[in-house]
């Protein structure tokens, strides 16, 4: 039972590409500490709930599991975070991949916060919007979910002053 459960809970988790071009470990004041957070809906949405493919300048960063955020150190520069989902679209209930894309501005030394909201169009589908968000909304938001990969080492919780 502990290994079928141990199994469900890795194949939900959130998983990052290190390998990714935007992605750095140096010190603190070489890059951009990016939190992503991913929270939970209010109820099952399908599609919706599975895990979230995010990409950074058009190559895949992550996938974020639904009520888990980490943290990224990222080359400071402009960056596009676009993030792709399925969702049931139109009168006949269809299948239709939804994306949305926003250009953010991260600065090296710099600690920025993105959420990816759940908008419910309804017939229209449902998509996520990345927004940034201040450091207070973050610790809001974050108060019940699980940090992941680096974000276990420093909580959002740990930033707030």
């Amino acid at each position: 039972m502990a290994v079928l459960i141990a199994l469900l809970t890795a194949c939900a988790s959130t998983r990052i590409e290190d390998g990714h071009p935007l992605v750095r470990e140096a010190p603190e004041s070489e890059v951009a500490k990016v939190y992503f957070i991913r929270p939970r809906t209010e109820r099952t949405m399908g599609f919706a709930d599975n895990r979230l493919p995010v990409e950074a300048d058009r190559f895949h960063l992550m996938t974020l599991a639904k009520g888990e955020y980490t943290m990224v150190p990222m080359v400071p520069g402009t960056v596009w975070i676009s993030v792709t989902s399925m969702t049931h679209w139109g009168p006949r209930n269809e299948i239709k991949e939804m994306s949305r894309s926003r250009q953010f501005e991260f600065k090296a030394g710099e600690t920025y916060f993105i959420v990816f909201n759940l908008v419910d169009g309804e017939f229209r589908g449902a998509f996520f919007l990345p927004e940034a968000v201040d450091i207070y909304t973050a610790g809001e938001l974050t108060r019940n979910m699980l940090p992941v990969g680096r974000a276990r080492k420093a909580p959002i919780s740990s930033l707030e002053g």
